[in-house]
């Protein structure tokens, strides 16, 4: 996505944020009855996350409890969040109020291929945790995992959308790389962290000799503590680059519900 549209989105989510923030909570239910948006948490076993229609008169949202969604969890507050950025993002409600664009089922997918669903994604990233607010939050002097818990805590939002989050406009350097099964899902880093080649690749397996790679090779090996590793254990550090030298440290989150580790990596 350009960066001209990401920063409008995040203008129309400050403009939002004045009125439905509660504490460092967005009012996702509040904003959809101020706007007129009908909306249901509902069982439709595996059809879809969410979907806004248009029925000739109003706009509705539609929010499947069957895929772990209710109005309070993460999930389901990011997955309503992503349906009011189809409302409120005008091309994508203007485009089903006029039949430019059809109905379409969204998922929980962060490997997201359609611009209207990166656009829904990102809007909803934006929403649950608005800029001002978010960075006002994500300081502090020491960093590590606890950082992004707390944060994902605070704004109830998912700890994936949470790092996606902070890597754009958090307070410290960081890379993030989300695993199953030992295999590279997708990962995210901040613009100040080193620009190295990188000794993983989405689809492919991680490398073996980090803290995540014991875990899917080795019995006994989930780590939950902040441990110090080599910058060459995930990237090749060009040897005339003195940050190759500072310590990186590398910390794990496992999701036991949905089989995804997330691997943090930052420096001092």
């Amino acid at each position: 996505m350009e960066l001209k549209r990401k920063n409008l989105i995040n203008q129309l989510v400050d403009f939002i944020a004045e009125d439905f923030m509660d504490g460092n909570q967005m009012s996702l239910t509040r904003i959809a009855r101020y706007e007129d948006v009908n909306y249901y948490f509902d069982n439709y076993e595996d059809a879809f996350d969410g979907m806004l229609l248009y029925d000739n008169k109003d706009f509705h949202i539609h929010i499947n409890l069957d895929s772990g969604n209710t109005e309070t969890s993460k999930r389901g507050r990011f997955t309503l969040a992503h349906e009011l950025g189809h409302y409120f993002l005008d091309e994508h409600r203007l485009g089903l109020k006029y039949g430019l664009l059809e109905p379409h089922a969204s998922f929980h997918n962060l490997n997201q291929k359609s611009l209207i669903e990166i656009e829904a994604d990102y809007f909803a990233g934006c929403l649950l945790m608005p800029q001002h607010k978010f960075r006002k939050h994500s300081g502090g002097k020491k960093f590590s995992l606890d950082t992004i818990i707390n944060l994902s805590k605070s704004f109830q939002a998912s700890v994936p959308s949470t790092i996606i989050r902070f890597a754009e406009i958090g307070t410290h350097e960081i890379c993030a790389v989300v695993s199953k099964d030992g295999i590279v899902q997708w990962y995210a880093k901040s613009n100040d962290f080193p620009n190295w080649t990188h000794r993983f690749k989405k689809g492919e397996r991680l490398p073996a000799n980090t803290v995540v790679g014991e875990y899917f090779t080795m019995p006994n090996r989930k780590f939950t503590e902040i441990e110090k590793v080599d910058a060459d254990s995930w990237f090749l550090p060009p040897k005339d680059d003195n940050r190759a030298y500072r310590q990186m440290y590398e910390q794990c989150y496992y999701s036991d519900s949905y089989g995804y580790v997330v691997s943090l990596l930052w420096f001092d």
